[in-house]
């Protein structure tokens, strides 16, 4: 019997070894939404973290025509005291836009909590700005990794809304679903990326462990 369950077990073992590509693949594929449509009064929100990758991404969907209004959220300065010796978002956007020769006007949406902390956060703050400005559809910009958990964050905020919320998923030069294994940052992120998803589905609420992506 033990021989039995041991060559079981090493069988199992071989198997998974054999199709790991596979496995680690589907993995990073479950956490990415990408579901944007094109709407007339949609407007398009680039989450705090990466500007390299989010702003060139909500830029091209500006010009495809997915939306006629650039977002960006507020915040919170990690350290304010050297905050002046940093491009701010705003000025970052505008730099990108340049190099890309993508002119667009981008908008600031207030913090409820003196700059968001956490996606929660952010969707709090969306929420507040979208139905004092009356939109109606937000295509929200991140991460491949984050997307799911980003739209699951705002669907949960938004939920009494009867606003149209989704999601567009930018790439990076590093790491994506196919190859995130062989980066440390591709590891970081889709090794932390379930335990984050995790809190979110128990908590509506910003939890301070819980960053910007």
């Amino acid at each position: 019997m033990k021989r039995k369950i041991i060559a079981s077990l090493i069988l199992i073992i071989v198997l998974l070894l054999s199709q790991y590509d596979f496995l680690l693949k589907s993995y990073a594929r479950f956490f990415t939404i990408d579901n944007a449509t094109i709407g007339m009064e949609a407007a398009i929100v680039i989450l705090a973290g990466s500007s390299s990758t989010r702003i060139p991404k909500a830029l091209d969907l500006y010009k495809a025509g997915y939306g006629t209004r650039l977002l960006l959220t507020t915040v919170r300065s990690m350290n304010s005291k050297v905050a002046q010796i940093y491009m701010t978002r705003e000025q970052e956007a505008q730099e990108i836009a340049k190099i890309l020769n993508s002119p667009a006007q981008f908008e600031f949406v207030p913090s409820l909590k003196g700059g968001a902390t956490s996606t929660f956060d952010e969707a709090y703050d969306l929420l507040a700005f979208c139905t004092k400005e009356n939109v109606r559809h937000i295509i929200i910009v991140t991460d491949s990794f984050h997307t799911r958990r980003a739209l699951f964050a705002f669907k949960k905020v938004f939920r009494d809304s009867n606003i149209k919320v989704e999601v567009s998923a930018t790439a990076n030069e590093i790491f994506n679903e196919e190859n995130w294994w062989l980066s440390d940052v591709g590891i970081s992120a889709y090794i932390l990326e379930p335990i984050k998803l995790a809190v979110y589905l128990v908590t509506s609420q910003n939890i301070s462990a819980i960053k910007n992506d």
